[in-house]
Formats: structure tokens, C-alpha cells, sequence
């Protein structure tokens, strides 16, 4: 939520409410950081600016955890500078943390990536993904099982299986495969990024022609202004660490593909 805000007044009011409610979060405030209730009001009012020592108050107050007490600091610092290059610095600042607050790589703290050859070799096609989806399935578990599903030669399915357990993502346990100890994740900054975005799509595309009422799929075109293109990003991505979060402890029964589209209609 913080990150939707470029001043720290219009985020503090969006937490302690506005000028004349009555929930008391503006004197709990103001009793935590040991000021008098009308400082509160004339910071809120832009009478007044937070020093830092006071934004660190906030922090603990907001139970912030440390990246959303850094970044409103930050803030606080931003509209505290004594001259226009300072601001423009930490303005530069403030946007690259919310850019990075926007990227995937980042906010699922994904690490683990393999060299470069072998990453080329991964995202070439989708059926590696497939592969490495479909085993944690019981009934595919063997290269049979995994060409018939896939409609790929069985001299196929075997040299991608090989490359796949020599690579880590899979593992062989009394003669069925599982998933390996290794996770391999793209980065928006990857020059393989395009590639794997396309191979899943195409997939979803060719899915079009299977009607299936499990399935779901949704295409709109639409006009948002800046703010609210923000907000529907930023919620898209808290629901993705959400999902990815309920995903991770869900039994496996079936095997879905999971796409993401939001983007500018004029590139």
C-alpha cells in the first residue's frame, strides 16, 4: 500500500484517516512519538514536516516492515530537502524502490538461476516447464507417461528428461521422477523473458480452441488513469505472491498454466 504514495502526508492520512474523524489513530500517534496531538494535524496539514528521527516513530507505530520504513523514510527526506538537486536525488531514489517493488524477481525473493547455455536450453519451449509441472502428478511420473501426455516421441521426452536431471530441476527416486532440489525463475530483467512469455501464451492460445469450463480466460481493453494503473500493477502482483503463497502448500492433483496480462494498448 505505501507504495502507491509519493507523499508521505497523503499516505498517512490514507492510515490515520482524515482531518475530523474520530478514530483516535492521530492521538495514538502522537502519544507513540511524544508530540502533541496538533503536530500531528499540522504535518497532515503541510504546516509541519517529520524529521527523521520522527519517520523512524512512524515506522514502529505503522508496524512497517524494513523495506516500507525505508522507503518512507525516504519520503520524509524527500520533502525535507533543502534544495531541487537533493530532492531530484532522492526522488530518483523513490522511484527506482517502487520500480523494484515491481518486479516479480524481486518481490518473490527468487535467487537461484543456472548458467547461461543451460537457461537458453530450459526456455527454448514450454515442454521443459510441462515436464517439470507434470511430475509432481502421479501417473506421470515415467518418460511413457509423460510423451503420451505431451504427444512427443518417447526419444524426446528421454534427452529432455536427461538434460532436466543433469540441470537439478529433476530428481530420479525408485524409477519415477520427481522435482529436484533446483528452481529456476526469470527476472523481468532477463533477455529470456520474451521467449518464455510467448511459449506459455502460445499455449494459452492453442487452449482457445479446447473448451473446457474449468478453464478461464479474460481479455479487455480499457482506458485508467496513471494512479489507478498503478494500484491494479501493484494489487496484480500482491495477489500473484498471494496465489504463489497458497499454491506452494496445495496438494498436487492437476496441473494448470498461469498467465498475467496487463499492459499498454499503445507501445
Amino acid at each position: 500500500m505505501i507504495y502507491e504514495f509519493v507523499d508521505y502526508r497523503k499516505y498517512l492520512e490514507s492510515r490515520l484517516g482524515k482531518k475530523g474523524s474520530r478514530n483516535g489513530l492521530r492521538k495514538q500517534l502522537a502519544h507513540h512519538m511524544r508530540v502533541h496531538t496538533t503536530f500531528v494535524s499540522q504535518v497532515l496539514l503541510g504546516k509541519a514536516d517529520l524529521s527523521v528521527e520522527q519517520a523512524e516513530d512512524v515506522n514502529t507505530y505503522l508496524k512497517h516492515i524494513e523495506e516500507e520504513g525505508e522507503y518512507f523514510i525516504y519520503l520524509v527526506m524527500c520533502k525535507r530537502a533543502g534544495n531541487q538537486l537533493l530532492r531530484k536525488r532522492l526522488d530518483k531514489k523513490i522511484q527506482k524502490i517502487r520500480q523494484q517493488r515491481l518486479n516479480i524477481k524481486d518481490r518473490l525473493k527468487v535467487d537461484v538461476e543456472v548458467d547461461d547455455n543451460d537457461r537458453l536450453r530450459f526456455y527454448s519451449n514450454y515442454y521443459y516447464g510441462a515436464i517439470h509441472v507434470l511430475v509432481s502428478l502421479k501417473g506421470f511420473r515415467t518418460e511413457e507417461a509423460l510423451a503420451k501426455a505431451l504427444k512427443l516421441p518417447l526419444t524426446k521426452i528421454k534427452d529432455m528428461v536427461t538434460f532436466m536431471l543433469k540441470l537439478g530441476v529433476l530428481e530420479s527416486k525408485n524409477n519415477e521422477l520427481t522435482y529436484g532440489q533446483r528452481h529456476i525463475h526469470l527476472g523481468t530483467d532477463s533477455e529470456l523473458i520474451l521467449k518464455h512469455h510467448t511459449n506459455w501464451r502460445m499455449h494459452a492460445i492453442n487452449s482457445l480452441n479446447f473448451i473446457d469450463e474449468n478453464d478461464f480466460h479474460y481479455s479487455a481493453c480499457l482506458t485508467i488513469s496513471q494512479k489507478d494503473a498503478f494500484k491494479v500493477k501493484d494489487a496484480l502482483l500482491g495477489n500473484l505472491q498471494d496465489n504463489i503463497k497458497l499454491i506452494s502448500q496445495s496438494r498436487e492433483e492437476v496441473a494448470y498454466v498461469y498467465n498475467i496480462d496487463f499492459h499498454k494498448l499503445i507501445l
